[in-house]
């Protein structure tokens, strides 16, 4: 199933207006980055002592942008997000698989001299199911709503995997460059962590035809992590764990990307594929294969109303006339 999102054809005077439907993209970062940024704006402005970013952010940018474009596209949107519809094994990879990659840095990082998890700390492990569920609806959806969910189909639809990854990358990057400056977010974390996690939630996307999937993994991430093994160590234990965390990522965003080329050089040389090759061929070519109406936005002249297309999942063509 393909929804397209139209905006209203009838031409506006509005000069924001204007601004909003031509440049949606420029426009969803610069509003995620202003939420995003807003209490440590506001705490800049001597209201609040404790800085963070909101986690909201994405989200309302998002809602934002899209209310631009009419409500059909507000819509549209407003279905996406209800859409959670995948494969159970893609729930299970996005919990199992951070949970694995955290148990891995902490035992890396004993290797390095820090201390093992005491079992008086391990006794604790159900605040991190609360915590899960707090990140999965402020940070799961909070971010991915935005960065997955409304921008990552957008932006395949026009140009493809890997501009679309440098893409989001540099503004994921850039909506957490206030935690780096006040050091609650390590360099190494924010860039290469940052960078390497928007290829992994990426390829999940796609996989999975479903932005939820990534929302799940963001939320065990942090809550697993950040809320609970980080919490167990400190100092330069905890730094290290930290660029540990990060290498790992990015090890396990290369390897995401080195067995997609793969699976694309041997696609060639197969006469057919079963049904589980063809989901894992999927990967690689469904970046080039979204509909051609989004690259019609490209083209819209200034002022008038934009129209993107905003699939469901990303689908391929030949899914797509289904």
């Amino acid at each position: 199933m393909v929804m397209t999102i139209h905006a209203e054809t009838t031409r506006t005077t509005n000069p924001l207006t204007r601004v909003v439907r031509t440049y949606p993209m420029i426009s969803f970062g610069v509003l995620a980055c202003l939420f995003g940024w807003s209490i440590f704006i506001a705490a800049g402005l001597g209201l609040g002592a404790q800085p963070d970013n909101m986690p909201l952010g994405p989200l309302l940018a998002a809602l934002i942008v899209t209310s631009f474009q009419g409500r059909d596209s507000l819509r549209a949107y407003g279905r996406r997000l209800r859409s959670w519809g995948a494969s159970p094994l893609f729930y299970l990879i996005a919990v199992l698989i951070p949970i694995a990659v955290h148990i891995v840095d902490v035992l890396v990082n004993h290797a390095f001299g820090a201390p093992l998890p005491t079992a008086a700390q391990l006794s604790h492990w159900p605040d991190a199911g609360s915590a899960f569920v707090l990140f999965l609806v402020m940070v799961g959806v909070g971010e991915e709503a935005g960065w997955t969910a409304f921008a990552a189909p957008i932006l395949l639809g026009r140009h493809g995997l890997w501009l679309t990854w440098a893409a989001l990358a540099s503004l994921r990057i850039l909506w957490h460059l206030p935690l780096m400056l006040n050091g609650e977010m390590p360099w190494v974390m924010g860039i290469v962590g940052n960078a390497a996690f928007q290829m992994i939630l990426l390829q999940l996307f796609m996989l999975s035809r479903s932005w939820f999937p990534t929302a799940v993994w963001h939320a065990t991430l942090n809550a697993f992590g950040g809320a609970f093994l980080f919490t167990m160590v400190s100092g330069a234990d905890k730094e290290r764990l930290g660029q540990l965390l990060a290498i790992a990522y990015a090890v396990l965003a290369i390897s995401i990307v080195a067995v997609r080329h793969l699976r694309r050089q041997g696609s060639a040389t197969k006469p057919s594929l079963s049904g589980v090759e063809q989901g894992t061929q999927l990967i690689p070519t469904i970046a080039w294969e979204m509909t051609d109406q989004s690259r019609a936005a490209e083209r819209t002249s200034a002022g008038d109303p934009i129209e993107l297309t905003q699939d469901h999942s990303p689908l391929t063509r030949r899914e797509s006339r289904r």
